[in-house]
């Protein structure tokens, strides 16, 4: 699916979230699993968190003066959620990894076909074709 400009770095990110979650789902000897649980952590701080924190920082807060609350709380709280399994895993947690890959999945899926969507749908054409910033 293509998007406009400004999405397009944030749907670059969520491909390489999707195959981190896919690697996670198809690993099963213990060896493997027990390098994702010491490897997942740092993935997630170096990757996925800086991801997030654009999302809420350019995405978000336009939604949200959009008046779309609902979503952006919805999509906070998949954030969160995200983070709070990801400290988990960092405590040792092994069942963790598999509500976080489980989670991660979702998020992308939700955040491609409808918090995306709506963006397109609402946010205007002069925002949607640059680049996302915190200065717009």
């Amino acid at each position: 699916m293509s998007h406009p400009i400004a999405l397009m770095p944030l749907s670059a990110a969520h491909d390489a979230a999707l195959r981190l979650s896919l690697r996670i789902a198809e690993e099963r000897d213990e060896a493997s699993i027990a390098g994702l649980m010491n490897s997942v952590p740092a993935t997630f701080a170096r990757e996925i968190e800086p991801h997030l924190l654009e999302e809420e920082r350019v995405l978000l807060s336009r939604l949200d003066e959009a008046g779309e609350t609902e979503l952006v709380q919805r999509t906070l709280a998949e954030h969160q959620n995200l983070r709070d399994l990801v400290a988990q895993i960092s405590s040792g947690n092994r069942d963790s990894l598999q509500l976080f890959w489980i989670a991660l999945h979702a998020l992308v899926r939700f955040e491609e076909r409808e918090l995306f969507r709506v963006a397109e749908a609402i946010l205007p054409d002069t925002v949607l074709n640059q680049p996302l910033s915190r200065e717009q």
